[in-house]
């Protein structure tokens, strides 16, 4: 299964604030394009407290399947929506038994952490904007991987966003 991270970040390295907010930041025109690659992959791994921060979003979206990587135990799985547990290696077994070959990756900083420490991300797409937030949720969270990164492609189609693909080199 090939792994995609799809962050948005500021320049100092936030996907969010320290509440967990971004939308206020996030550029619409790059929002459909983060939508895009989910319909392309068919689904989207994210954390417990990014579903619970936008679970009106994951709950509408009927065009793929929603996987929420959690250590809780009172989940009720719904028709678009699936809750996981365990190791990193276990949850992407779990997300390719559903037959999925692509996964987009999309945070939080703990979930984005734990998948790239285990060396489990393939590549990162992401889209830097041009603003700081001070402080805020990082990008790994409190995990520090350290990757190697080929850059396969950049662009700056949008204003104020530089937008670049790397490959993880493995």
């Amino acid at each position: 299964m090939k792994v995609i991270m799809y962050p948005a970040i500021t320049l100092d390295g936030f996907i969010a604030d320290l509440n967990g907010e971004c939308y206020s930041w996030v550029n619409d025109e790059d929002e459909e394009l983060y939508q895009l690659a989910i319909e392309k992959a068919g689904c989207v791994l994210v954390g417990h407290k990014t579903y619970n921060q936008y679970i009106d979003d994951f709950l509408s979206d009927k065009r793929s399947m929603t996987f929420v990587w959690t250590t809780g135990t009172h989940q009720h799985n719904q028709k678009h929506v699936t809750f996981l547990r365990g190791t990193p290696q276990e949850v992407i077994k779990q997300i390719e038994a559903h037959g999925f070959s692509e996964l987009i990756v999309s945070g939080g900083g703990e979930v984005n952490g734990a998948l790239a420490s285990a060396g489990l991300i393939d590549e990162i797409i992401v889209s830097v904007y041009s603003l700081t937030l001070g402080e805020g949720i990082p990008l790994f969270g409190s995990h520090h991987p350290k990757l190697q990164l080929k850059l396969l492609q950049t662009s700056n189609d949008i204003e104020g966003i530089v937008k670049n693909h790397y490959e993880v080199i493995k």
